[in-house]
């Protein structure tokens, strides 16, 4: 199951400009204010999921970006899902949590879940304003599944272990009582390797907070239903920057 480990790191990628990309801070702003608070809530996120369970793992520096390839998806590219050095717009601070990882993986039962965190600050409120756009597009569900489609024909085309994925159904999703925005995807499919099929699920969910946008990431593979307290988490983080000027 190494491909789809790896299509679960990839996936948490895809929680784009907050999980994925990194960089320093672009000196706008109370940069090293916003740093700071970003740093302590990704670090108290940490400590729950320590807490829950799961453990901090590498990540792996051979995962690839999912890539949109028709032109019409080609456009979120350009405005939420930017090169992982490159700065965005109104930047002022960023901090994420690596991959942390729960549960086994069995032929018969059990489920392995990832979790990852991000924080990211801008200048102004309204340098969020284009990421919601995209959030909250309804293409963006279409396109998330066509380069999910994509990448794992990618692997078994370079003669990496095959993984059929079958009956792949996303949707987006709000937050509700949570912060001043919310917006995110999830989705459910059935992948089979070496002739055992298991539940791929995920979710990628966004809450913005004055300046702040939050962004949680979760994956799960196996026989039984993810447990990980998705609410709790985010919950956490929108506590970690409710005092930002």
């Amino acid at each position: 199951m190494q491909t789809c480990r790896r299509r679960m790191n990839v996936v948490l990628v895809f929680a784009g400009l907050l999980l994925a990309t990194c960089g320093d801070d672009d000196g706008g702003g109370a940069t090293a204010d916003d740093q700071e608070i970003a740093d302590e809530a990704i670090a108290a996120v940490e400590q729950a999921l320590r807490d829950d369970g799961f453990t901090a793992s590498p990540d792996d520096e051979d995962d690839d970006d999912l890539a949109f390839q028709s032109e019409e998806c080609r456009e979120f590219e350009e405005v939420a899902f930017p090169a992982s050095d490159q700065e965005l717009p109104g930047q002022t601070a960023r901090a994420r949590s690596g991959p942390f990882d729960r549960g086994m993986l069995e032929p018969t039962d059990g489920v392995e879940e990832t979790v990852g965190a991000g924080v990211t600050f801008f200048e102004e409120p309204e340098d969020i304003d284009p990421f919601f756009e995209v959030f909250n597009d309804e293409r963006l569900g279409p396109c998330f599944e066509e380069a999910l489609r994509v990448a794992f024909e990618e692997d078994a085309a370079e003669g990496q272990e095959a993984v059929e994925l079958r009956n792949l159904e996303t949707e987006q999703l709000g937050v509700d009582g949570l912060g001043d925005a919310g917006a995110g995807i999830q989705g459910t499919a059935e992948i089979t390797s070496s002739g055992v099929t298991f539940l791929f699920s995920f979710t990628n969910q966004y809450v913005r907070v004055n300046r702040a946008v939050l962004a949680l990431g979760t994956v799960a593979v196996g026989t039984e239903e993810p447990t990980a307290d998705r609410a709790a988490l985010l919950e956490i983080l929108v506590d970690g920057v409710s005092d930002q000027d």
